[in-house]
């Protein structure tokens, strides 16, 4: 049942998390496309706009995704092909495996993001370079997953230019404190904002 989720894989049937992985990738690429519409290469910052949240989080839950198919096969290569020429020329597949040596060891796998939602640490901005930065997390359990991209605008497309994804361990919730979210979550009506 998705209701009783602990953010554990092992909680989710394959053929559910198979699907929803399909349909993000294939959302994400109109998303994606539709973003930033034009050609050229890199896109001159003032162009630019920070996509809708809809479109962040399946550009985020994308990438991610991607990068989690290749942590658990050891296969950087689409990955790497799917970012930026930047990207592509700093990283070989061989480079991405290095990197990400200790996350594959450990076998971490972050495919539960699929149930959550993101949570940006920060206001999402396009920087003086044009590149579109996202830091954020998602409350996955027990352990959460921490994340910063950055994206280049390259003919049109969002592309890969950075990641960094670390996982935190989360304790778990005391009765005290369940019992205090449960308090606080039934006293505020759903999207309230304080003072209201």
């Amino acid at each position: 049942m998705l209701g009783s989720n602990n953010g554990s894989v092992s909680n989710y049937p394959k053929t559910m998390i198979g699907w929803l992985v399909s349909r993000l990738a294939a959302a994400c690429l109109v998303a994606s496309m539709a973003a930033t519409a034009g050609a050229g290469q890199q896109q001159p910052a003032a162009r630019l706009v920070v996509p809708s949240d809809e479109t962040l989080a399946i550009m985020i839950k994308s990438v991610l995704i991607t990068f989690n198919d290749a942590n658990i096969t050891g296969n950087y290569s689409v990955l790497r092909d799917l970012g930026s020429p930047d990207f592509r020329d700093s990283n070989s597949p061989a480079t991405l495996a290095e990197i990400f040596q200790d996350m594959r060891k450990n076998h971490i796998n972050i495919a539960p993001i699929v149930l959550y939602q993101p949570k940006l640490m920060r206001k999402p901005e396009i920087d003086a370079q044009g590149d579109l930065v996202l830091e954020g997390f998602f409350e996955t359990r027990p352990e959460q997953v921490n994340f910063l991209i950055v994206y280049r605008a390259v003919e049109g497309l969002w592309r890969l230019f950075a990641i960094r994804v670390t996982t935190k361990a989360v304790p778990a919730a005391s009765a005290g404190d369940k019992a205090k979210e449960s308090t606080s979550k039934k006293s505020k009506p759903v999207g309230a904002t304080p003072g209201q």
